[in-house]
This record gives structure tokens, sequence and C-alpha cells, in this order.
């Protein structure tokens, strides 16, 4: 009779319940601590198909081709993170679909039957404004049908396009948005309007997991703002932590400091929590969470003899601006699958004929591992050999339990109520983890 591991579930009032499997399986549930309300945000199947019906297809020409735009967030095109991502995205669907190829010069496809464009605002109106104007630019200059917008700093530009006549027949494809304006007041979307955000809160899980099945029992995270997503990613790694912990019967908990920068961007505060981390054998590894607040990891990473980090939003590791010992110090990253997602996206818009579907139109969805959008990336499916940094904990171990997250028999807790998680050690039981947060 064989034997799985034993993976945990996180449960009801963020209780973690272990699932162990033999012969059909048991679930053992233990626990239940008061304050952490269990909430789990509701996935929508995106599905996986990224490429358009061959009918659908032929209404574009090299004469009158599909057009698709991006506009830049707060970083450059080459900002190795979510501006970057899209991109990619946008270019493959391009190239695959289109028969064009990708200017080397340019970065765009300007052959075959979808060409692409990027505008970044101006470099002193990296504001609303600033952001609007570039979306009007790729309407105007590139005559864009669909417009991808990347990360949460264009929801005041999207409530500010719904009523400009100049992209009345534009759709917009927004990557972690929701319906809030600069000052966090509601507003509703047209149909022209589709967004996607993630379930950090899962991949967060997955990494913090893998931590600790590794050998790592002392964490950090450094995150960015404590803004929704970046509170799920903690929460999910704190929650990570805790399940492998229990799954290996320690004999004290696993220990993880947590600090927010308060900006996503590298700070002398941030490097210097990391680097007294790592120093003082606080933190053996952290998890750089935000924007270019990891570049505050990877200095400290660097000081301390390249000390283990691990990554966020994309493959880290495939990004050969780092050295090779920061990179060979990256053991793993929480990632977004954004590059992956705005090809299905773009596929779906053309199979609807020019819209999104009824599920997409004028709303935000939130996809996960169930449509392969959220994930730790491996050697296989990323073609980057040097993206799986664990020595003890395998390759096969993870993909066996990102199974059970995809399926639902992993329930990881959505909460992004910060002050009641810092608050209550992140709902998790400190027999197995305990959070110093620091704020």
């Amino acid at each position: 009779m064989k034997k799985n591991k034993i993976f945990a579930t996180i449960g009801a009032l963020a209780a973690v319940a272990t699932i162990a499997t033999s012969c059909g399986g048991t679930n053992v549930d233990y626990g239940d601590w008061e304050g952490v309300e269990f909430t789990e945000l509701e996935e929508t199947n995106i599905g996986t198909n990224a490429t358009p019906d061959a009918d659908k297809l032929a209404n574009y020409t090299e004469e009158n081709p599909l057009k698709i735009a991006l506009v830049t967030d707060s970083g450059t095109l080459n900002d190795h993170s979510f501006n970057e991502s899209a991109w990619l995205g946008v270019n493959t669907f391009a190239a695959t679909n289109g028969g064009g190829t990708i200017d080397a010069s340019s970065n765009t496809v300007k052959t075959g039957t979808i060409h692409t464009m990027y505008y970044q605002p101006a470099n002193d109106a990296y504001d609303t404004q600033g952001r609007l104007a570039a979306m009007r630019e790729a309407v105007t200059n590139f005559g864009a049908n669909v417009i991808v917008l990347p990360g949460y700093l264009f929801q005041g530009a999207i409530k500010e396009a719904i009523n400009d006549s100049a992209f009345d027949d534009v759709y917009l494809l927004a990557l972690d948005c929701v319906k809030e304006d600069d000052n966090y007041q509601p507003y509703e979307y047209n149909e022209r309007v589709t967004s996607v955000i993630y379930r950090e809160e899962q991949c967060g899980f997955l990494a913090g997991y893998a931590a600790v099945m590794d050998g790592y029992e002392k964490l950090g995270f450094v995150g960015g703002m404590a803004v929704p997503a970046v509170i799920r990613y903690g929460s999910g790694y704190v929650q990570g932590a805790a399940a492998a912990a229990k799954e290996k019967g320690l004999e004290n908990p696993v220990s993880v400091q947590y600090y927010y920068a308060g900006q996503f961007a590298a700070t002398p505060e941030a490097t210097e929590y990391a680097n007294t981390w790592y120093a003082n054998d606080m933190a053996e590894i952290i998890f750089a969470c935000g924007g270019a607040v990891y570049q505050s990891v990877v200095e400290a990473s660097i000081q301390n003899n390249n000390a283990p980090w691990i990554g966020v939003d994309v493959n880290q590791h495939a990004d050969t601006s780092l050295s090779e010992g920061t990179r060979g110090a990256l053991k793993t990253s929480a990632m977004k699958n954004l590059t992956f997602a705005t090809q299905v996206l773009l596929a779906g818009w053309v199979n609807e004929g020019e819209k999104w579907n009824d599920t997409l139109a004028g709303e935000v969805v939130t996809v996960g591992a169930e449509s392969e959008m959220v994930k730790l990336p491996t050697p296989e499916a990323d073609n980057d050999e040097g993206c799986w940094g664990f020595t003890n904990y395998t390759v096969e171990e993870y993909n066996e339990l990102y199974k059970l997250v995809q399926n639902g028999s992993i329930k990881v807790n959505s909460n992004s109520d910060n002050e009641t998680l810092s608050a209550n050690n992140f709902g998790v039981d400190p027999t197995y983890c305990t959070v110093n947060y620091i704020g």
C-alpha cells in the first residue's frame, strides 16, 4: 500500500487540514483559531486556449490588421515584471497568430495580420492624466482595437476612458485592476472593459510551503505596499509555511519576519531590515514581494554571500540583468502567469467577434491555479533549468501539491484585512508558525 505525502488545506477560520492519502485518503482537521475570518475569492476559469479560431483570424489582413497596444504603468517596458510580462504576451499572441515577426529594434510586430505597439507615459506624467494621454495616443496614432493596461495604477485612467468618446470603439484589458478610482471610490465598467485579478495567496502558499519543506525554518517577507494583492501574497506565504511545518512535525515553530516598505521601490529601511535578518540568523530566506522592493532584498542577499531569496509576479530567474550569483540564490518565484493570461484573453476577444464574452464584459474576474494563472515556475513548464533552486523539495512533489490546489482540495484563505491578519498571527496556529509583524 503506497502512502503519498501529507498536504495542508487551509479551512474555515484559517484552520489547517492535513490530507493524508492512503488507499482513498482521509481528511483530518486540526485547530480553529478566532480572529481571522476565512474567505475565498471565487475563481473564474478563463480556460487555457490561446489560439483564436482560424475563421475569426481570417477577418484580418496585412492591409487591415488587428492592432493591439499596451501602455506601461509606472516603469519602462523592460521592467522585468508586469509591463514586460504582459508585453511578451501581446507580442507572442501577434507573432503566433498573425504570421508576423517581432522586430528586434522596436520590439513590436509590424508585419502579418496582427500588429503591436506600446506607449509609455511622459516622464513627468506618471499619473492618471498621463496614463490617459498615453492611452489616447495608442488610439489616435496607432488605431488600437485593444489596449492592455498592466497594473492597478490604471484604475483612475479607466474610469476617465469610459466617459471619453475617443475610446468608444476601443476595448480595454486591465490586469490587476478593480473598480475603484484614485480616491478608492467605486465605479462601474462598461461592456468594453474587463479586468483580471489573481489569487496571489495560492502561489504565496506554494512558495512558503516549498521553502519549509526544503528545510528553511526562519523565513522573511519584505512587501512593497500593504495593498490587497501584496497582503494576499504574504498571508499565503505564512499559511504555506505553517502547513509544511505541521506536516514535518517540527519540534519548534517556523518563524516569519514580516515588513512592508510602504512603496514599490527599494528603500534603505527595507535593505537594512533584510540585511539584519540575514546577518543575525533571523531569516534564512526572504520573499521579496512588491515591484522594485526586491532590489532591497537582492542587495542584502549580496551582502550576505548571496543568501537565498524568493521572487514575485514573474519568473525572476529569467531576468538576465541580475548577476549569476543573485539568480543562483533565487529559490523560486511566486508567479502570476501574466504572459499566458494575456494571450488567453486576447484569443477569447477575437473568438467572441471582437468583444469580451458575457462573463468578462464589464467585470473584474479572479483567476488562479484552476486555469494555471498562478504557480511556481518549473524547468519543464517554463523552459528554464535554473528556475527551481530547491534541493530537498522536488518538482514532482510540487506538481502533486499543485494539483490539489487546482482541484480545490487545498483551500487558501483569501482574507486581505491586514489589520486583522497582523493582529492574529495571520490566522495560523503559533504551534507551527509565528509571525513577527513589524509593519
